[in-house]
C-alpha cells in the first residue's frame, strides 16, 4: 500500500467562469454529478437526502432540465455519490451511491446500476442493487469512483480529519453483501470526486480545494488546487475532452466551470508508473521532505470543522426560497 503525500502548497485555478444558473425548483441541493456519455452537453445530477429516488438531466447550455430519470423499487436513504461507467458488455450505466451515513452506524449500504438511457424526458428505469459493507466498521461517504473501462468502483469516505479509498469487488455479487477493502488515504472532508473519461486521473474535492491524482485509485498524488468559494461545495465532475472541472454546491444555483492549469493536464498525460518523483513506481512510497508540522492542512482540517458546523446551523435556518438574485461571477 502507498503512501500518498498531499501538498502542502496550493495551485491557483485559472479563470473560474458560471456555466449557468439553476432555476428549476427540483433541484434543491445537489450532491451528485455525472457526464453523460450518450448526450453531449447534458450532465446528471442528484439531490441529498430527502428527495425521491431519481436522477435530473441538465443541460449545460442553459442549465434546463431535459430529462427525470426515477429509479424503480428504489427508497433513497441518502444518495451521496453518482459516476459514469460501463457494465460488463461495455455500455453506459451510471452508478448511484446510497452511502451516506453520518452516524457511521448502518450495517450495509447501497449502490444501484441504471442503465444509461437513449432518450432524455421523463422516464423510469429497473436497476440492479449492490449492497456492501466495509472490512473495518461503517462509514459516511460522500465519493463514488468508477472505472471508465470496467465495472470496478472505489468508494472515499468522509472523516473529519482523514478518510480512506475502498475498493468494491470488481465482480459484484447480486445476493449478499459485498465487501470493501481499504487500499489507500485521503484527506478528511471529501465530498465529492471523479475519474477523468480517459482514465489517466482522478480528482476529490473537499470545501475548499481539488485533489488531483494520477492514474485510478489508489493513484500518485500530483497537484492542488484552490476551489472557488462556495457554501458547501458537494459536487464535482469531469468536462469530457476538456481540461476542466464543472463543481456545484448546495445552498448556490450556479454551476461552475473550473479550468485547470496546464500543470495538471500536463501531469495527468504521464504513465502514473513511469512518473518522476523519487521512489515512484507500481509498489512505491512517496516520501515528502521534513517540513515540520503542515501548518496549510492543520489549518484546513480547523476551517473545515468550523464550515460544517456553520453549514449544519445554516441547513436548520434555511428558508425555503434559497435561490436569490442572479450572481454571475465566480469568485
Amino acid at each position: 500500500m502507498s503512501v500518498l503525500v498531499i501538498p502542502t502548497s496550493t495551485i491557483s485555478a485559472s479563470s473560474p467562469e458560471v456555466i449557468c444558473e439553476l432555476t428549476d425548483p427540483r433541484l434543491t441541493e445537489i450532491s451528485g454529478m455525472a457526464p453523460s456519455q450518450l448526450h453531449s452537453g447534458v450532465m446528471w445530477v442528484h439531490n441529498d437526502s430527502g428527495d425521491k429516488a431519481r436522477l435530473y438531466a441538465v443541460q449545460l447550455s442553459n442549465c434546463a432540465v431535459v430529462g427525470e430519470l426515477a429509479l424503480r423499487d428504489v427508497s433513497a436513504r441518502d444518495f451521496e455519490g453518482l459516476a459514469a461507467g460501463v457494465d460488463a458488455q461495455g455500455r453506459p450505466v451510471l452508478w448511484v451511491g446510497d452511502i451516506g451515513d453520518n452516524r457511521d452506524s448502518w450495517s450495509d449500504v447501497s449502490i444501484y446500476r441504471i442503465r444509461e438511457p437513449k432518450k432524455l424526458g421523463k422516464t423510469s428505469a429497473q436497476v440492479q442493487r449492490y449492497r456492501f459493507t466495509y472490512e473495518d466498521r461503517p462509514h459516511n461517504a460522500e465519493t463514488i469512483l468508477a472505472d471508465p473501462d470496467s465495472q470496478q468502483l472505489w468508494i472515499v469516505t468522509k472523516q473529519m480529519a482523514s478518510g480512506s479509498i475502498y475498493a468494491l469487488p470488481k465482480k459484484l455479487r447480486k445476493s449478499g453483501i459485498n465487501t470493501a477493502k481499504k487500499i489507500g488515504s485521503a484527506t478528511g472532508l471529501i465530498t465529492d470526486g471523479a475519474i477523468k473519461p480517459d482514465g489517466t486521473t482522478f480528482v476529490l474535492r473537499d470545501y475548499f480545494d481539488a485533489q488531483f491524482f494520477r492514474g485510478l485509485p489508489e493513484g500518485v498524488v500530483d497537484e492542488k488546487i484552490d476551489l472557488p468559494g462556495q457554501i458547501q461545495g458537494e459536487a464535482i465532475a469531469w468536462l469530457p475532452g476538456e481540461n476542466a472541472v464543472v463543481i456545484a454546491s448546495e445552498g448556490d444555483n450556479r454551476l461552475i466551470r473550473v479550468n485547470l492549469p496546464e500543470v495538471v493536464a500536463m501531469s495527468s498525460a504521464e504513465d502514473p508508473a513511469q512518473g518522476n518523483a523519487p521512489g515512484e513506481g507500481n509498489d512505491s512510497t512517496l516520501v515528502a521532505p521534513d517540513q515540520g508540522i503542515n501548518y496549510v492542512s492543520l489549518f484546513a482540517v480547523i476551517t473545515g470543522i468550523i464550515a460544517l458546523v456553520t453549514g449544519l446551523i445554516l441547513i436548520r435556518k434555511r428558508p425555503e426560497n434559497k435561490m436569490t438574485g442572479s450572481i454571475k461571477k465566480a469568485v
